[in-house]
């Protein structure tokens, strides 16, 4: 072989690594997602208050409307 030719083996083995790399990413996700839902969903007074605010958050930004300045039509 040429240093031109291609390698389906050194072509799998870094399909391979690829892979495993992105199952890795995958799971350090999984558990980011996780600790954030049980953050947010605890039964201790944190995570009620927690969700309220969120709440309050989405209410507050599905109120919000852009002002109109006094020149606008």
């Amino acid at each position: 072989m040429t240093g031109d030719d291609p390698d389906p083996l050194k072509d799998a083995l870094d399909l391979q690594i690829r892979v495993r790399s992105l199952r890795a990413l995958l799971e350090l996700q999984r558990w980011q997602i996780e600790v954030l839902n049980d953050r947010l969903y605890a039964s201790d007074p944190g995570g009620v208050a927690a969700r309220r605010l969120l709440a309050l958050k989405r209410v507050e930004m599905q109120g919000l409307q852009t002002p109109l300045a006094v020149n606008d039509p």
